[in-house]
């Protein structure tokens, strides 16, 4: 199961690398889009795992890994 720590660092970094690339630094030409497409990515996977059935912990490991 996914640890509160977990989800708070993924949330931290996802508000860091946001901001950082809405003020221009480190390397906002990527980083925006990329958080963008892993937090769709992340979204769909766990959205179908939902959708087939699949338990809490198996449906947030596959759409960690997607």
């Amino acid at each position: 199961m996914i640890a509160t720590a977990d989800i708070a660092s993924l949330g931290s970094g996802s508000l860091v690398g946001f901001t950082l690339g809405l003020v221009g630094g480190g390397g906002s030409i990527l980083a925006v889009p990329l958080l963008v497409y892993f937090a769709v990515m992340f979204g769909v996977a766990f959205a179908a795992g939902l959708w087939m059935g699949f338990g809490y912990a198996r449906t947030s490991s596959v759409a960690f890994t997607a």
